[in-house]
């Protein structure tokens, strides 16, 4: 079977994950495992200090969550105690190596969750955008949204983001501090490909004490909170508006390639 998560070693210090899932790149519940296996690689490997996530649609980076398996998703925990996405994310926090993403395309939901919980996020200013669209669907972020977004842009910020469910443009993320940069996309790639390539020449355990000690003097993400929000998610899935808000989605052209979804944030305000 092809896989969703291509990985690519450019060397040994460095690799490139690509999300490969067409047509609209959503999370579902193979990439979740394929993610669970690359963290399992990272933490054995001894050599590794940078990893890029990028995309290989130029339209949709991760779109969103699959909401139509949501019941094939695992509802068993990992060893952080979370589930598989934000297990993935927390011990990628902790790990010695130097996590960016680099955004071209919609990052939306579960995929703008993903993005936040990385180190590092470059986006392309003409192409990136990212949204927390769970409110405008009868839902709340689950995955760490509500968690490491205030952290990144602070409490009003992230209401506004959360609670408004629309779109973000690069210009407006960068001056937000959702992402760090927003770059040309002409020079997105080489860009990312050369501070990837600088950061894996540099000495190792340099890096590992370094992200250690910025670790320790900032506020990161907090395993109890996002188990809350975890719950607090599958609790409203089952709602019955929340299914139906869904439904309705679903009719209008949710998960199916169109303008509705290249356009989500601003349909679900819309009708």
């Amino acid at each position: 079977m092809k896989k969703k998560l291509r990985i690519t070693h450019h060397s040994p210090a460095y690799w490139r994950a690509t999300f490969d899932n067409p047509p609209l790149n959503l999370l579902d519940p193979e990439v979740t495992y394929e993610l669970r296996e690359l963290i399992d690689q990272m933490e054995n490997s001894r050599e590794l200090k940078v990893i890029v996530f990028d995309s290989a649609d130029s339209d949709f980076y991760i779109g969103h969550v699959d909401i139509i398996r949501a019941g094939e998703f695992p509802t068993y925990v990992d060893p952080t105690g979370l589930r598989i996405l934000p297990d993935f994310l927390q011990r990628l926090a902790h790990l010695p190596v130097v996590s960016i993403a680099s955004i071209r395309g919609r990052a939306r939901g579960i995929g703008a969750e993903f993005v936040e919980g990385l180190d590092i996020r470059f986006g392309s200013r003409e192409k990136m955008i990212l949204g927390q669209i769970e409110v405008g669907s009868a839902l709340i972020p689950g995955s760490g949204g509500c968690v490491y977004l205030p952290l990144l842009v602070g409490r009003a910020r992230a209401l506004e983001i959360i609670a408004g469910s629309e779109d973000y443009d690069a210009d407006t993320a960068e001056r937000y501090g959702w992402i760090n940069r927003a770059i040309p996309d002409a020079e997105l790639d080489g860009f990312v490909d050369r501070f990837a390539r600088r950061v894996s020449s540099f000495d190792k355990e340099a890096l590992i004490e370094a992200k250690r000690q910025v670790n320790r003097a900032s506020r990161l993400a907090d395993d109890a909170q996002l188990v809350a929000a975890g719950t607090a998610f599958v609790r409203m899935l089952t709602r019955p508006d929340t299914q139906s808000r869904i439904s309705k989605l679903k009719s209008l052209g949710l998960q199916q390639l169109g303008d509705f979804e290249l356009r989500l944030g601003h349909f679900l305000g819309a009708e």
